[in-house]
């Protein structure tokens, strides 16, 4: 945390007194609880001047202005539900200082105002042509006073023509025409509510015709190309702009923080391909981009002519000139430690000097039933955590009749098991003697070895060894050798867990900094879950020197038990049969499961899988034998090989691809050959692990996934659409018909469809293991997770009886998250969210319940407020089209 920079000479409190000055955060939730919004407050609560209030969604929602809490200063801004004219209702009642001009924000929302208010400031905007059928643009008339007090022009002279419908205009397939002006082909179409992202591009008959879509990012795409969008919308009203060639590709994203700081970062344009680059956080990759003098002076008029001293707009750079194309308002940087620390400097001097220029502080005048103390503030806060990262778990089985296994039973009868390093060195001695007398299977003994070698330090690695006898002589027959390991804390659960701990710390100082003072954490006795907690808890107290007493053990409330087991081997058998080739699901059953409506039906994606998984056995056994495999990925984390990745994964084939499940779907007559052929359904609870193993390796063995599965014959044709790509890129013709969304479709395009289909079939499967129907999800969320339900429960009446504010945490593993989240849904609490539209639960998924407390306006009773809220850990959709780094780690998503 910064320390205070050189403020203006004013009496500032120190950081022990009572706090002087209020900062009022009035932004929906989503907004005003973002990671960039919590490391600036944290920043400016450093240097020890102000107090900050968050209005809160249920304040700003349900509350009448009256009733919202006193500030000195406001920071407010617009976003999707948010009610702007209560907010100028309030700033007009309390008159705070605001950082953005709340009266000016709604002409933002009307992408004709925003580019007539730039022309008349003087920034330079691409060509453009207007069709509006709505009656034209509609200014609210405080923001047309606001506007006029801040530039002295008057709005709807600067609107001119854009006030009414557009008369005069022809559109054809070569272009529009409006009045006298003509625009020709390629132009984007834009519709005139700024909120609506939905843009396209039409391309001229010379560069192959057709069109692009562009539309908030979902996934790794923000556009498509659509070979029959050539006409352009015969209803609406939308802006035309012609289709600049911008320097290498790209965007220029701009954010102000008042007139002279200004930070500027590029990214690739979404007209280029549409695919986006995203790192580990989910976020588009950006890079930081220095301004021209001309650009820092467009970006100060563009934050002076809205009113908006934290602004963020969006700018093209053309043969050496830059064009402003759309305006934004409040946007933060994100992942930019200099930013926050710059930011959080200017809006502290701004409050502070706005002190010297009012007679006195609003917080005087303030009625003491809203002031900040009588606010809603967090009393007490609960969460249930899903441990974080860890490696898959993995069995390997082998049969022998080798003397130096028998020799490890040392003359028992029954199983015997070997955890303990020195034990299973004696497995490993016990082999090499098999070896060198060269008896039995050399390859099954070489990959015994293997695992043992690598796994053997390991806590979770252990070997059971089983003698099996005659019936009839008794006679020792065979030995069953299983290993098993995985299920470790990886170093990307390390980075996972310290980041949550560090900010959700910053989260509860902003909510209430002394809800951490009276802490209790509770974890399961499984190593990855305590090892998630013990890193947790001390970054989340901010790495004290001991965290000795602040977690505790609970076998009872965390761990498994096998007292729903009878009920989910009902419910797996259930599903086996959904599942079954043929079998026709019921629409009302899909819906329930949140089942996607554009895919086929699960038996039928299942066989796809099936199928593809086929071609990729043949594909990696082909690589094993050309490439040399240990040169392919020079870097193995978590004790992993070439060999082990291969283990694992003809494990998958094996459970998946059963000789009479596989087809060649590029027969012609495939259909009926598949009609023809028996097919037995894989086993449906071997879907979690196959999406476990590809995500692991998605994330943890990016490199060598893609290549070992890397068809060389669409490789090599792959490398030869890039070539020609990019000489058409050297040319500099964007607007020539794109093809990058073919390279897309011809690399690695089975491992991409498998991602895609198996984790289709997981969010269907997995969460229907705890219950099909609301009775089976509630008699198995019971048994598992009673407990813990009860406790929460238990907690939450005990933070509104005591006077102190206080935390409790709650760590274990995926099938209580599960149990007690169906429990939540069943309790009939309303809520913002189906749980079919919930993401899978993820490592560090969180259930959070947060107890808030306000004395009445009579300052005699208290009320109290509940919101539970979710995150689905560390969780990404597209996770093969993010830019992994060396950590391996995605980032928690924010609660919702």
């Amino acid at each position: 945390m910064p320390s205070p920079c050189n403020l203006p000479a004013l009496i500032r409190s120190p950081i022990t007194s009572k706090i002087k000055y209020v900062i009022g955060i009035c932004a929906m939730d989503k907004k005003a609880r973002s990671k960039p919004m919590r490391y600036i407050l944290n920043r400016m609560l450093a240097y020890g001047d102000f107090e900050v209030v968050i209005f809160g969604d249920k304040t700003i929602i349900d509350e009448d202005v009256e009733n919202w809490p006193g500030c000195d200063f406001l920071i407010c801004f617009f976003s999707s539900g948010f009610p702007l004219e209560k907010a100028i209702q309030y700033v007009k009642l309390r008159r705070p200082f605001i950082v953005n001009d709340v009266y000016m924000q709604s002409l933002l929302w009307d992408r004709r105002t925003i580019l007539a208010v730039l022309d008349a400031v003087g920034v330079p905007t691409p060509p453009r042509l207007v069709i509006s059928r709505d009656g034209g643009v509609s200014v609210d008339p405080q923001a047309a006073i606001a506007f006029e007090q801040n530039m002295g022009m008057d709005i709807y002279s600067i609107l001119g023509n854009y006030l009414n419908n557009t008369k005069n205009f022809l559109i054809t397939e070569e272009g529009i025409r409006v009045d006298s002006a003509f625009l020709p082909k390629p132009f984007l179409e834009k519709p005139v509510n700024s909120e609506d992202h939905n843009i396209n591009i039409y391309y001229s008959k010379e560069a192959g015709s057709g069109g692009r879509r562009l539309f908030r990012k979902v996934g790794n795409k923000s556009s498509e190309f659509d070979p029959d969008l050539k006409m352009p919308a015969s209803e609406g009203s939308y802006i035309y702009e012609s289709m600049l060639i911008t320097e290498n590709s790209e965007d220029v994203k701009v954010y102000t923080v008042g007139p002279t700081y200004i930070h500027a970062e590029t990214r690739k344009s979404p007209t280029v391909d549409g695919l986006v680059k995203r790192n580990t956080e989910g976020k588009e990759i950006r890079y930081v981009a220095e301004l021209t003098r001309e650009e820092k002076a467009i970006a100060a008029k563009v934050s002076k002519a809205f009113g908006q001293m934290v602004c963020g707009f969006d700018l093209l750079r053309v043969k050496g000139k830059s064009y402003v194309i759309d305006v934004n308002g409040w946007s933060f940087v994100k992942g930019n430690d200099h930013y926050y620390d710059q930011c959080a400097r200017l809006l502290s001097e701004a409050f502070l000097r706005s002190v010297t220029r009012r007679p006195s502080t609003t917080i005087q005048d303030i009625p003491r039933g809203i002031l900040p103390g009588n606010a809603w503030k967090l009393k007490g806060f609960a969460a249930v955590f899903r441990h974080a990262d860890r490696t898959p778990k993995n069995k390997h089985k082998i049969s022998l009749v080798a003397q130096p296994f028998i020799d490890l039973l040392e003359g028992s009868t029954l199983e015997v098991v070997f955890r303990q390093k020195h034990q299973l060195q004696l497995v490993i001695d016990a082999i090499d003697k098999c070896l060198e007398a060269k008896i039995e299977e050399e390859q099954k003994l070489l990959s015994l070895r293997e695992i043992l070698e690598k796994k053997c330090e390991l806590p979770g690695t252990k070997v059971q060894l089983k003698p099996i006898f005659d019936k009839d002589s008794n006679k020792l027959r065979k030995l069953q050798v299983n290993v098993k390991w995985g299920g470790e804390f990886t170093h990307a659960g390390l980075h996972q867990s310290r980041d949550l701990g560090e900010n959700l710390r910053k989260d509860m100082n902003l909510l209430n900094k002394h809800v951490i003072e009276d802490i209790k954490i509770y974890s399961s006795s499984e190593r990855r879950v305590r090892a998630t907690a013990d890193v947790f808890t001390r970054y989340f107290l901010g790495r004290p020197d001991s965290i000795d007493g602040v977690i505790y053990e609970s076998k009872y409330l965390l761990d498994d038990s096998n007292a729903a087991k009878e009920q989910m081997d009902a419910v797996k058998k259930q599903l086996k049969t959904l599942l079954r080739y043929g079998n026709e699901v019921s629409p009302a059953v899909l819906a329930q499961a949140g089942w996607p409506s554009n895919l086929p039906q699960p038996h039928v994606l299942l066989r796809e899988v099936c199928t593809i998984l086929s071609r990729m056995r043949n594909v990696m056994r082909l690589n094993w034998a050309t490439k040399d495999v240990d040169q392919i990925q020079r870097r193995w984390c978590c004790f992993e090989s070439p060999n082990l990745f291969k283990e694992r994964w003809e494990k998958m084939f094996n459970l998946f691809c059963a000789p009479q499940a596989v087809y060649d779907s590029s027969d012609n007559n495939s259909q009926d050959t598949r009609k023809s052929q028996p097919y037995n359904s894989p086993d449906p609870s071997g879907i979690p692990e196959l999406y476990d193993s590809l995500k692991y390796d998605a994330l943890h063995n990016r490199t060598f996934l893609e290549t070992i599965f890397s068809d060389p014959e669409v490789s090599n044709h792959y490398h030869s659409h890039s070539n020609s790509m990019d000489t058409i890129s050297e040319t500099g013709s964007q607007h020539s018909h794109p093809t990058v969304d073919i390279l897309e479709t011809t690399h690695n395009i089975d491992l991409r469809n498998l991602y895609s289909h198996v984790r289709a079939l997981f969010n269907f499967v997995a969460p229907q293991e705890y219950g099909l129907n609301e009775k089976e999800k509630k008699m198995i969320g019971m048994l598992i997770s009673l407990p813990l339900l009860k406790h929460i429960l238990n907690d939450l009446d005990d933070f509104k009886k005591s006077e102190n504010p206080k935390t409790r945490l709650y760590f274990t593993k995926e099938s209580h998250v599960h149990a007690l989240l169906n429990l939540v849904y069943l309790s009939g609490l309303p809520v913002k969210f189906p749980r079919s539209s919930l993401p899978e639960l993820d490592f560090l998924t969180q259930i959070t319940f947060e107890l808030y407390e306000r004395h009445q306006i009579d300052g005699k009773e208290k009320e109290y407020s509940l919101r539970i809220a979710f995150s689905p850990g560390s969780h990404d959709d597209s996770v093969l089209d993010l830019h992994m780094d060396a950590e391996h780690c995605l980032k928690v998503a924010p609660r919702k």
